[in-house]
């Protein structure tokens, strides 16, 4: 049975992220590719998205580089950009700033994170919910590799997924390079197989 979402893993550029999505996105040809990093952006007509490219502007928290070629492919491909996020991932100034320079948080400011998180995925869930009533084909949704470990709020919450994601040797989806180890992009699916991709 064709899978209802199929997650791909963001690695945040410690891998080149765009050459999977672009491989899973031109196999899989969905109506509609959701986005964590287009944050709470919706490129669903031409319109959108010559805006998008002619802004080359996502927010403080995502540069356009970012996500420049993923955009490109879904406009070319006529697929509908999805983000599924808040913006800048519903971070106020001050965590905006310590996140982007890598600081250490406060212990107040962990709880506050901790609880955006928490939001952040419960967004995640009902965009997914709501696109995939809008469509009869799979839903690509690309999301960072530590939205999808084992126990995470979507994997408890969803069913019919496979995610393809940097992989461990145990089959875990891994959130930073192993220094050397080489990293390879692996599957896990709903019903718990997992294969090596």
């Amino acid at each position: 049975m064709e899978p209802s979402f199929i997650f791909i893993g963001h690695t945040h550029s410690f891998l080149d992220d765009f050459i999977k999505e672009k491989e899973i996105i031109e196999s899989a040809n969905p109506e509609f590719v959701l986005s964590e990093q287009l944050e709470n952006l919706t490129l669903d007509s031409k319109e959108k998205y010559l805006e998008i490219l002619e802004k080359r502007k996502i927010s403080n928290m995502t540069s356009f580089k970012e996500i420049e070629k993923l955009i490109k492919l879904c406009f070319n491909k006529n697929i509908k950009l999805i983000g599924i996020d808040f913006p800048n991932f519903g971070f106020d100034i001050n965590l905006q700033e310590k996140i982007k320079n890598k600081k250490s948080l406060t212990e107040i400011e962990e709880e506050k994170l901790k609880k955006i998180i928490k939001e952040r995925e419960k967004n995640h869930f009902s965009k997914i919910l709501e696109y995939n009533k809008k469509t009869n084909l799979p839903l690509v949704i690309i999301l960072g590799c530590w939205h999808l470990r084992k126990g995470s709020f979507l994997r408890e919450k969803l069913d019919n997924y496979k995610i393809i994601a940097p992989l461990d040797e145990k089959g875990e989806v891994i959130f930073e390079p192993k220094e050397g180890k080489e990293i390879k992009y692996g599957e896990i699916t709903s019903n718990g197989s997992e294969n090596k991709a």
